[in-house]
């Protein structure tokens, strides 16, 4: 089983068609070419997850090394979008399995409450430290408060999801304010930063699945996102707690006039990067989820003890820049 000394030395890999031509191994590491000349050499043994951007070709000697080192992949198109995943999942874990479908329903009730009190105690936080407070945004964060309040008293998932979506929507207008112009709208790249969250979001759910497959959940059944045909709802739940820390990376590439509207296009109502810029907002995002990486694998760790053993608590991730 991977430990956090381990974690620390992994790193994630991102290649990008239209840099790398040419991907093989080399005594145990993975060599990117291009035009016959090597450009980067990693040992697989530091790889936690590999980002492929564009169309590669991937012999199979290369995936089993791929599962052999437990490494996970993640193809996405050239806009961004999740295509397949070549992945590494510890196999047979029946125990944890049984443990994951027989828990009884007031168990999974209190599971999900703890899930949506810690994320939107996390989006509390952030509209906390919003420093030039007006009285809307006052109102905002007191309003806030009350909700999250009245998660405990919740007892179906119902009112569970109406909470959660009032406090959210409460969030992005009040977090947001500044460069919202419209409204949330999840997976349609309505505008810039909806796109960015899209991507942000799906660049969370696959390093979080990737920690999720270490302990050999069945990814698929959740327990606040309940079973859907071919969803992984446990990834849904787990990227709840942390969806902060792309919400605060946005705002602060904002702030810092690190987002330039000229380097996205709009293509049949939605926004995707112009091909150049692809890279660097992958780095904006990949850089911030490594500088999580021990609180996500902690987490992660934790929230399997806690099922195993239900005298264990819950994980609770609270959010602070690193």
């Amino acid at each position: 089983m991977l430990s956090i000394p381990d974690l620390i030395e992994k790193q994630i890999v991102v290649l990008t068609s239209e840099n790398i031509k040419d991907i093989s191994l080399k005594n145990g590491n993975l060599l990117v070419k291009q035009d016959d000349k090597i450009i980067n050499q990693i040992s697989c043994h530091k790889i936690f997850c590999i980002f492929a951007i564009g169309d590669f070709t991937f012999t199979t000697k290369i995936i089993d090394e791929f599962i052999a080192h437990q490494i996970s992949v993640y193809v996405i198109s050239h806009n961004l979008k999740p295509r397949f995943i070549i992945w590494w999942t510890l196999e047979g874990n029946y125990l944890l399995r049984q443990k994951q479908y027989h828990a009884d329903l007031n168990q999974e009730t209190q599971i999900a409450k703890h899930i949506i009190t810690n994320k939107t105690t996390n989006q509390l936080l952030l509209l906390k430290s919003i420093r030039d407070k007006d009285d809307k945004l006052k109102d905002t964060i007191s309003k806030t408060k009350e909700l999250i309040a009245k998660i405990e008293t919740i007892e179906s998932d119902d009112s569970l999801r109406g909470i959660e979506w009032s406090i959210s929507k409460l969030f992005f207008s009040g977090y947001f304010k500044e460069i919202w112009r419209y409204r949330r709208l999840p997976r349609t790249r309505a505008d810039i930063p909806n796109f960015l969250m899209d991507i942000g979001y799906t660049y969370l759910y696959n390093f979080i699945e990737a920690n999720l497959n270490l302990y050999g959940f069945d990814v698929y059944k959740g327990i606040y996102h309940k079973l859907f045909y071919e969803r992984k709802s446990l990834v849904c739940d787990f990227v709840e707690p942390f969806r902060s820390i792309v919400d605060h990376k946005i705002r602060k590439l904002y702030n810092l006039w690190q987002i330039n509207e000229k380097d996205f296009k709009l293509v049949k109502w939605e926004y995707t990067l112009s091909r150049d810029k692809r890279n660097l907002y992958t780095k904006f995002f990949l850089e911030t989820l490594m500088e999580y990486k021990i609180p996500i694998f902690s987490y992660v760790k934790d929230y399997y003890r806690a099922i195993m053993n239900p005298n264990n608590p819950l994980p609770v991730f609270n959010f602070k820049e690193e």
